[in-house]
């Protein structure tokens, strides 16, 4: 009899928290993700939009804001029961050095049962003209291994990815050749682990296969010993997320 109870009382509870999600709101953004391109000195990159959408019930009163004075979020808050709200995301570069910048937009709303949101915005500003800093391809080893030491861009496709979280330091590997003995790679170190999520959800290794990405660091030399030979492979540890973007 008593079980019989506790497991009445089990369903009941489960039951009003089921409706409850029903009845409360939820965000839904999209696109995921922005890019934004511009030239040092330059005029601004056109804005772009962000549309928020209450994909659950009720309504759902939501406020947008960026974690980067550059990026200005308009409007910054509003409603909606289910129709398409839109935000103009814009991009000031007033100031800025040519370099690649991270930032995320965040869309919260109070009772939402999945806030925040988060949509992933990434700013490349170029160099003056003529000024252009040189790519590596990421397959080119002999001209990786010439640069150890030096801080350089790295341009490939990420065929395989891997996070390694039964090792040590739980790296997160994203290789640019299948089988990745002798290449380049780049990698993230555990203790990074989480603001890379952040900025890439749901995780780095996940939003980077099969992407073109660039890479900017200093790039080290990693040995590996096969049959008495060592491969030397060259590598570029990210410590931040604006150490590697998508090409678009």
């Amino acid at each position: 009899m008593k079980r019989l109870l506790l497991l009445g009382l089990a369903l009941l509870l489960l039951g009003l928290i089921v409706a409850c999600q029903q009845e409360a709101p939820s965000i839904t953004i999209e696109p995921a993700s922005f890019n934004f391109t511009a030239e040092q000195e330059g005029i601004n990159p056109s804005s772009q939009t962000l549309n928020i959408l209450n994909s659950g019930s009720g309504t759902l009163s939501w406020s947008a804001s960026s974690d980067a004075d550059w990026l200005i979020l308009n409007p910054d808050s509003g409603s909606s029961i289910g129709e398409l709200d839109n935000v103009t995301l814009s991009v000031n570069i007033s100031g800025m050095d040519s370099g690649h910048y991270v930032a995320l937009a965040i869309v919260s709303a109070p009772g939402a049962i999945n806030t925040p949101q988060t949509a992933v915005v990434s700013l490349s500003i170029k160099p003056p003209h003529g000024q252009e800093e040189e790519v590596i391809d990421a397959l080119d080893t002999e001209t990786l291994l010439d640069h150890v030491g030096e801080v350089r861009i790295v341009e490939g496709i990420v065929v395989t990815t891997h996070y390694a979280e039964e090792s040590k330091r739980k790296p997160t590997f994203l290789d640019f050749h299948d089988p990745y003995e002798g290449y380049f790679k780049a990698l993230i170190w555990g203790d990074n682990r989480a603001k890379f999520i952040q900025a890439f959800p749901p995780n780095p290794e996940t939003y980077f296969l099969n992407k073109k990405v660039k890479v900017k660091g200093v790039i080290n030399v990693y040995h590996r010993w096969r049959d008495e030979v060592c491969l030397c492979e060259p590598e570029i540890i990210l410590n931040d997320p604006s150490q590697i973007w998508i090409v678009q």
